[in-house]
């Protein structure tokens, strides 16, 4: 809870205790809670609705968007080699050169 141990917790219930004084903190705790019950219910109607408007839209659109990009996409990254047995049936297959690996002249 935020971080809060218990000997943290007691030090911030005494000084509640002597500025407010033992008359009013039963009050004061029940004020407090409701105020974190109505501000949980409003962020649960709010998680609530913004699932409805993602689903009116049949999908979310930040997972389309992910989907949609490969590896080969992103900037920086070579495409996968095929694998050793199509490597093996195909010689003559030209593989693109590595970053810093000298380009050989193509054969007539």
């Amino acid at each position: 809870m935020f971080g809060i141990g218990l000997p943290e917790l007691i030090l911030i219930l005494g000084i509640a205790l002597i500025v407010v004084g033992p008359e009013k903190l039963p009050e004061l705790a029940k004020t407090l809670a409701k105020g974190i019950n109505e501000l949980k219910k409003a962020a649960t109607a709010l998680k609530e609705s913004m699932d409805d408007e993602l689903k009116d839209e049949g999908a979310d659109p930040w997972r389309q968007n992910l989907d949609a990009t490969t590896p080969a996409d992103l900037p920086g990254v070579n495409p996968p080699l095929p694998p050793p047995e199509v490597q093996a049936a195909a010689p003559d297959a030209v593989t693109p050169p590595l970053p810093g690996e000298p380009v050989a002249p193509p054969k007539p």
